[in-house]
């Protein structure tokens, strides 16, 4: 889709024919004959916090495409992620690079929530939707995503390599991955609450409780047009689901749930989330 959108100007024949190309020459295609968007509307936040799901619907209800996270797209291996986290590339040369991935009109990845400052430098006339999700979730729906549980006291080395690296991306502090994970999520949070004039907020509780009346009026505050029906792609699911019928005292261990509720707390009490009795 994204090839056909780029190379709307070629005929039918000619698209079938590129699409057909090999992976090396369709890449090549790529880069030479993709236009970076100019003013994007750009979806940050924690990962597991329903970036996903908000930008997929926004797309549907506009008609525009939308790309779910170019940077695990570009490289699933992740060793750009670890150059652009260990600030050894640019965000704005690996954009320039991979100009395809940074073509439509929205797209979201929550990997770049930490490098904020870069993007808006990048993409000045971007606008900006921060989701946030209640910290307990987004951590238990983290590790569910990895098959880790919440209730160990330190991960084994293979249940470290699933976790992609907590304590290096960003680096955080903490005694334990859950720590690192809590402060991980206050640094994504903190990226809203430095800059709350900058972002159009959605509280992830919010949408769930009312998916069409959220993606309608998101839609329009980022000057899109609510034009298609969503019914079909509400209750779709965009990323394989967390266990969110464990509640948050069985999946983690109560050490565990108190060092979340403690590290995060602040950040809790603006958005409303209650700590346990």
């Amino acid at each position: 889709m994204f090839i056909t959108d780029t190379l709307k100007s070629y005929n039918s024949k000619a698209i079938k024919k590129i699409l057909n190309l090999p992976d090396a020459s369709r890449r090549f295609l790529q880069t030479y004959t993709s236009r970076i968007y100019p003013n994007p509307i750009i979806i940050l936040g924690h990962a597991k916090s329903g970036t996903t799901a908000i930008a997929k619907l926004l797309g549907e209800v506009s008609g525009k495409s939308v790309t779910i996270d170019p940077i695990f797209r570009i490289d699933p291996e992740g060793v750009l992620n670890h150059q652009l986290f260990n600030r050894e590339l640019a965000l704005s040369t690996l954009v320039q690079s991979y100009k395809f991935y940074f073509s439509t009109p929205l797209w979201k990845d929550p990997k770049l929530t930490f490098f904020y400052d870069e993007l808006r430098q990048f993409f000045p006339s971007a606008t900006y939707i921060f989701v946030i999700r209640d910290p307990r979730d987004t951590i238990r729906s983290f590790l569910n995503r990895r098959g880790i549980p919440g209730d160990l006291d330190n991960l084994p080395s293979p249940l470290e390599e699933k976790a992609g690296g907590i304590a290096r991306l960003p680096i955080v502090a903490g005694n334990n991955y859950i720590e690192r994970l809590a402060n991980r999520w206050n640094c994504a949070t903190d990226v809203y609450l430095n800059h709350p004039d900058d972002f159009c907020l959605v509280r992830y509780e919010d949408f769930c409780l009312d998916k069409p009346g959220t993606i309608a009026s998101l839609a329009k505050k980022v000057g899109l047009h609510p034009t298609n029906d969503l019914a079909g792609h509400l209750n779709k699911q965009y990323q394989p689901k967390g266990n969110h019928a464990v509640s948050w005292s069985k999946f983690y261990k109560s050490s565990h749930l108190h060092s979340i509720e403690t590290i995060c707390k602040e950040r809790m009490d603006h958005f409303n989330y209650q700590v346990s009795k």
